[in-house]
Parts: C-alpha cells; sequence; structure tokens
C-alpha cells in the first residue's frame, strides 16, 4: 500500500500512466459511453474515433455513465492517505459515487483517509490540480493541509472551450433542431466556460473556428495572467487548432508552460470532433 494515492475519473484526458512519481499510486477510474448497443469503456485502449463514428451515424442520443461507487472504492484502498478529483456534480453523478465510496471506506477502514474534490469541471483543468496535489505531497504538507490548499486552489481555476460540433446537443434535446441547422449553416461557434457551481455557460458567439480560437485566448487573459502558468489543452482530432492556440497564448505570454493532449472519451462525447478545451 502507498502511503499517498491520486485517484480520477477519465474525463481528465490522462491514460493510467501518465502520472509516474515515486510513493504516489495514480488510479484513473473510466466513465462508459454507450451508443446504441455499443459500450465504450473511457480506458487507455478506447477507440475515440470509432466511437464518434458511432455517434454520428446513431439516430439516437448517445449517453454516458459515471462509474460505481465500488470502482472507486477499489482505487481508493490502493493508498493510506488518497485524493480524489470529479468531474463537475452538475453534469455528471461521478463525484456522487465518489462520495459514497468515500463514506464506505470510512465504516469498514478507518485507517484510510480520502478527500474527494469536486473540480467544478473537467479535462485539463482536472490535470492542474493533479500536478499541485503532486508538488504539496512532495513538501510534505499533512494530509489536512493539502485538502485545505487543494480546495481553495480549486476555486482559482479555469476552463475554456469551443465544441466541434452542435449535433451531440442536439440528439439530447439541449439544442432545438433549428438553431443547431442555422448555428451550423452560418458557422457560428460557441465560446464557453465553465461557472463557479461547475455549469456549461456561453461567453461569446463568433463566426468561424479562428475567431472561437481568438475569443478563447482573450478569454483566458480576461481570467489571468498566463505567464509561468501551467495551461493544458485538449483536443478532440484538432492537433491544429491546438497548435494555433499555444502559438497565440506564446505571443503574450511567452514563459507559459503549454501541453497538448487527445481528448478520451467522455471529453470527445461532449466536445465533438474538433472541440478544443483548455485548463488553466
Amino acid at each position: 500500500m502507498s502511503k499517498f494515492g491520486i485517484v480520477v475519473d477519465s474525463s481528465c484526458d490522462l491514460k493510467s500512466n501518465d502520472i509516474n512519481v515515486e510513493g504516489i499510486d495514480f488510479t484513473v477510474v473510466p466513465l462508459k459511453i454507450i451508443v446504441g448497443s455499443n459500450e465504450y469503456v473511457d480506458d487507455d485502449q478506447i477507440d475515440v474515433k470509432q466511437m464518434l463514428k458511432d455517434m454520428n451515424e446513431y439516430s439516437d442520443a448517445a449517453k454516458t455513465a459515471c462509474p460505481s461507487p465500488g470502482d472507486f472504492l477499489e482505487g481508493f484502498k490502493k493508498s493510506e492517505n488518497v485524493f480524489c478529483f470529479t468531474l463537475t456534480s452538475a453534469l455528471s453523478g461521478t463525484n456522487n459515487s465518489a462520495n459514497i465510496a468515500k463514506t464506505t471506506l470510512d465504516e469498514e477502514d478507518k485507517s484510510i483517509k480520502v478527500h474527494v474534490c469536486d473540480s467544478k469541471s473537467t479535462a485539463g483543468h482536472l490535470i492542474v490540480l493533479i500536478k499541485k496535489t503532486i508538488e504539496l505531497i512532495q513538501e510534505g504538507k499533512t494530509f489536512e493541509a493539502i485538502s485545505e490548499e487543494i480546495e481553495e486552489f480549486n476555486k482559482s481555476l479555469h476552463l475554456v472551450f469551443t465544441l466541434g460540433s452542435y449535433s451531440n446537443l442536439i440528439k439530447t434535446g439541449r439544442m432545438s433542431n433549428f438553431v443547431g441547422a442555422i448555428a451550423s449553416t452560418l458557422n457560428i461557434r460557441a465560446v464557453c466556460e465553465n461557472t463557479p457551481e461547475g455549469e456549461i455557460q456561453i461567453t461569446k458567439k463568433t463566426r468561424g473556428q479562428k475567431a472561437a480560437y481568438n475569443a478563447l485566448v482573450d478569454l483566458m487573459m480576461k481570467k489571468k495572467s498566463l505567464d509561468n502558468l501551467s495551461i493544458y489543452i485538449s483536443h478532440c482530432d484538432n492537433l491544429e487548432a491546438a497548435e494555433y492556440i499555444k502559438n497565440k497564448i506564446l505571443e503574450t505570454a511567452g514563459t507559459a508552460k503549454i501541453e497538448i493532449r487527445d481528448c478520451k472519451g467522455l471529453t470527445s462525447f461532449y466536445a465533438m470532433a474538433g472541440g478544443v478545451l483548455i485548463g488553466f
């Protein structure tokens, strides 16, 4: 059993071997994407392109399924002091599953401490939280001190994004066919962010993809200084856009530390092909 453990759901876009730090166990708990009779487990082997193809061809709405409390419990039992991060509870039951697992473990084994943090976000936002937690562990801080500091640090983070298409929103009933058709025809792109409550807020609407990418960077710079900041860009089969955004950030914040990642299953489900999410 490790002294410290980090458990996160698969919306973080990390693979199970992406965090390899001595003395810290790292576990990614996968969600599932259900497209008709096909079930995609959002693990290291998921075929995102096939999943998106199935979603586009499927006439009804695809669905997601959060991990069970048992899935989280298995990860919690690997370490003495566990920090768990989940995507926003406003859009998923994942955080609730993690908290049920924590309550169950508190009753079974009081020697294991678990802190569950609702990120109010997803994707790169979660990676920033994980990296900060590792720093605090390596500084030798106590479980209680880290838990408190992480909750406060989480309030300073942001997620901005633009979707690749509106097809999933239309199928799930969150956007009408008429509005979706108009938006697609006019090439209208919504620039969005997470709210402090963990909900999605449209900040701006632009004409064209490049205008949307520029608006994302402008929105980021209004939030905080990007110099020396760790920034994680997740893209759904759109490396060109991720590189464009990275270079745009570096034009004004040359010391920013930027990492580009592929979207895994859950973030691809929401962003769709061409979508970009930025956590910072």
